[in-house]
């Protein structure tokens, strides 16, 4: 408990100290011109300092010294939060100079291999589809596509104010449940640091006056360290040995359910419309909810509902269900609610459109 409490604080003081440095952050953003200028895709309408991800590593990285328990964290996470921050690197590349799709891709790739070589990877389905533990290169073969799919589908989902921050927020946090849970103090105080820091991200990012984006560069990295260590924590000893459904499996399962999906979704889309799966649209999930008419942040809270819900209907079934089928729930659960916001969405399109046919009748 003592432990709980001081990396508690610790959490405190890194979001004061975001919301001390953010501000500087942002200023020398906007000399360097590291913005994201309005389009006929964006929603604002002035430039914003795309700096949420430089903001959060800046924030985590001395507070993570400060904690007394650095040199086992990065003994035991040295991989993972290497290549986060190299492609951390990349992301701020792409902010300001856009980097091609295939070279982005190209460098995930390897950065995910560094991470399943370093002993990182994903070794067992748990009984999905009927399988427990796999070959050893499967394994590596799985663990570096699902890393690196993961990663550009969060990536996609930055699309509005506050969603992937508070997203990756809640994913964090599900991380600290788990990490109490276990008594991993390496996992524990990454979560809570992290989540520190998106707090102090998200004040910013929700502010009319002052506000900042994550930018590529921060979808980038929280991504890629929330599935890298979701990967690591599904391999601790006393999980491994066990063939059945594990829960840090279902947080991944559940949690990364809602980016994947939708990510497979218009990928999919756009290749049956005879486009590129790269081709940027507005397709999106939280596109579909802004056509309804939610407000930004209305829309991250929807997200995180249906993250949680997916969450709990998930556990509450593992107990009479097997792995299969309770991932195969999920999956439907979250079509029939895609299927239903399409419908919302053509349902107002309809009325918008009548309504307009009328006035000029």
């Amino acid at each position: 408990m003592k432990y709980i409490a001081n990396i508690s604080l610790l959490g405190i003081l890194t979001f004061i100290l975001g919301l001390i440095i953010i501000p500087i952050i942002k200023n020398i953003a906007i000399q360097f011109n590291l913005v994201d200028k309005p389009n006929y895709r964006k929603i604002h309408a002035n430039p914003v300092p795309l700096v949420g991800g430089i903001s959060i590593v800046i924030v985590f990285l001395p507070m993570l010294m400060l904690s007394g328990n650095f040199i086992f964290v990065f003994s035991k996470y040295l991989p993972i939060l290497t290549a986060a921050i190299l492609l951390l690197i990349v992301g701020v590349i792409d902010d300001k100079h856009d980097i091609n799709a295939k070279y982005k891709l190209i460098i995930q790739l390897i950065l995910a291999a560094i991470v399943a070589l370093s002993g990182t990877r994903i070794t067992s389905f748990f009984g999905f589809l009927g399988y427990n533990e796999i070959n050893i290169y499967i394994q590596y073969f799985i663990t570096i596509i699902v890393i690196t799919g993961v990663v550009n589908a969060f990536n996609l989902m930055d699309g509005v104010d506050g969603l992937v921050g508070s997203l990756s927020f809640v994913g964090f946090a599900m991380f600290l449940i788990a990490a109490i849970y276990y008594k991993d103090k390496e996992l524990m105080t990454v979560s809570m640091l992290i989540m520190g820091a998106l707090l102090s991200f998200l004040r910013f990012n929700l502010s009319r006056k002052h506000k900042i984006f994550m930018g590529d560069s921060g979808s980038l990295f929280l991504g890629f360290i929330l599935v890298s260590l979701g990967i690591n924590l599904l391999e601790k000893e006393n999980l491994a040995e066990q063939h059945t459904y594990a829960y840090p499996f279902l947080i991944l399962v559940a949690f990364f359910s809602i980016p994947v999906l939708d990510s497979i979704r218009v990928y999919l889309g756009r290749i049956k419309n005879g486009d590129s799966p790269f081709k940027a649209d507005k397709s999106h999930l939280h596109h579909i909810l802004l056509s309804i008419g939610l407000t930004h942040k209305r829309i991250s809270l929807f997200v995180i509902l249906m993250c949680l819900g997916l969450f709990f209907a998930g556990f509450g079934l593992t107990s009479y269900f097997s792995t299969t089928i309770v991932v195969l729930f999920l999956i439907a659960l979250f079509f029939i609610i895609l299927r239903f916001l399409l419908m919302l969405s053509s349902l107002k399109y309809w009325k918008k459109t009548l309504k307009q046919m009328e006035e000029e009748e």
